[in-house]
């Protein structure tokens, strides 16, 4: 199930954005639904809930994100899954403090990691893992470019021009526990999504490749389509795993700082 909830994790620019130039605002809440597919089988696996808040961090402005994933009844009995994320970033909307709360099944972790060093040619973290009041681990990790903790990674693709990636970014990489994945993001152009007969967006679909095994594939390993307008949400996510695929789709916002001009409502045809 990490291959699942990575999926959601690889969704903070490389120049730092004015706050009133950002595609998200305080208050702004996504949900998805997180489906499993094998082969022509696709069952819902879990919902994920994205929410961003204006907050205090050390007596700095800053955002925080959190992320809450759980798995559905369904998928509780295979792998029962509850796992919450915070992260903050400055008012330069760089990275500064990453928590995980991970409950899988019997597995009950708490990871921390705080970013001593952020720059885009090396970035420097300490990660301290702990499960039952046990250290399992406290370390320090670093990186030769600009170095993300998991989740400020969604508001980092948010940030970018799709319009204007006519080459690809690879100066950028996240942390995981103890592993420091290198990531490629490009632009493969606009797209439609349809969501169902009657709702469509338009929208740019980006590809990620990493360098880590988790993923069966490092090319392409997941495809995102964010929305073509200035809130830039992720529409639909569709990631390879070693055995079948993860997608999420989203179902649901609120607060968005934008109108969402990329959705298409088409009407129901009467008999």
């Amino acid at each position: 199930m990490k291959q699942l909830f990575l999926t959601f994790y690889f969704l903070l620019p490389l120049i730092p954005m004015q706050a009133n130039d950002l595609p998200f605002q305080t208050g702004e809440e996504l949900k998805f639904d997180i489906h499993y597919k094998y082969g022509l089988v696709m069952v819902k696996a879990g919902t994920a809930n994205f929410k961003t808040i204006e907050r205090n961090y050390n007596n700095i402005d800053s955002y925080q994100s959190i992320l809450d994933f759980k798995t559905t009844s369904f998928f509780d009995k295979i792998y029962k899954m509850r796992d919450t994320l915070n992260s903050y970033i400055n008012d330069k909307f760089y990275p500064l403090y990453h928590l995980r709360m991970i409950h899988e099944g019997n597995y009950h972790i708490i990871e921390e990691m705080v970013i001593n060093k952020f720059g885009k040619e090396y970035t420097e973290v300490r990660v301290k893992r702990k499960s039952e009041e046990i250290i399992k681990f406290d370390t320090i990790l670093t990186s030769n470019n600009s170095g993300y903790d998991i989740l400020s990674i969604i508001q980092f693709i948010r940030s970018l021009d799709y319009s204007k990636m006519t080459s690809p970014i690879s100066n950028i990489s996240t942390f995981f526990g103890r592993s420091n994945v290198k990531i490629t993001i490009r632009c493969e152009g606009q797209s439609i999504v349809e969501k169902s007969e009657t709702l469509k967006y338009n929208t740019y679909k980006l590809a990620l490749d990493f360098t880590d095994d988790v993923f069966k594939e490092s090319k392409n390993a997941i495809e995102i389509w964010m929305s073509d307008d200035k809130n830039r949400i992720p529409v639909k996510i569709k990631a390879k795993l070693r055995i079948g695929a993860a997608e999420a789709y989203l179902v649901s916002y609120k607060n968005l700082k934008y109108p969402l001009s990329s959705e298409i409502k088409i009407p129901v045809r009467k008999n």
